[in-house]
């Protein structure tokens, strides 16, 4: 295994799959923001849904929830 196919497969090792439905409008916006993105750093519609969940937790009504619940403990995902 290259040195670059194992790092690819360490980080995979800490991820989990996430399937969901949008709509096609959506999917299409998505995808060509995406894609126009990639000119800082090479974005995939993984770093996408990922960045999105993490700032739809950051919501006030959201972090009431966490609290409320003592999901606190449960480890955050740092932004890259």
């Amino acid at each position: 295994m290259t040195e670059l196919s194992q790092i690819a497969t360490e980080r995979m090792a800490d991820k989990r799959e996430f399937r969901g439905y949008i709509p096609a409008d959506l999917n299409k916006l998505i995808r060509a923001v995406t894609a126009l993105k990639n000119g800082d750093r090479d974005w995939n519609l993984s770093d996408v849904l990922t960045e999105a969940l993490q700032d739809w937790l950051e919501k006030p009504e959201n972090q009431a929830l966490i609290e409320k619940h003592n999901l606190g403990e449960i480890p955050k995902l740092d932004k890259e």
